[in-house]
């Protein structure tokens, strides 16, 4: 009982989707993640060299419908070394999902 106990907890605390898309680490330890604010991102690493925006659904013109989302992509170096592609997605002005790949040169 005490093994499967430790294995589930195990596989719970390894495999979570949300903080595997939604946090990077940044040199000097810095964490990007989920729920930030815009300003509180650009604090941290500065302004993006590149914004674009995304509509999702259709406004009809009337108030409702629509959705925007703003990414934001950059080129840091990570916590544990190298340089990455990075682009925080936000929706309103809150972090939504983070993506992250290594820059191969």
């Amino acid at each position: 009982m005490k093994w499967l106990l430790i294995a589930l907890v195990s596989i719970l605390t390894f495999y979570s989707p949300t903080a595997e898309s939604c946090s990077f680490r940044i040199k000097g330890g810095d964490l990007i993640r989920c729920g930030m604010t815009k300003i509180e991102v650009m604090d941290k690493i500065g302004n993006p060299d590149m914004r674009d925006r995304q509509s999702v659904g259709v406004n009809t013109g009337f108030g409702r419908g629509g959705r925007s989302a703003e990414a934001w992509s950059y080129i840091v170096r990570g916590d544990i070394g190298g340089e990455y592609y990075l682009t925080v997605l936000f929706s309103g002005s809150k972090v939504v999902e983070i993506e992250s790949r290594q820059a191969r040169w």
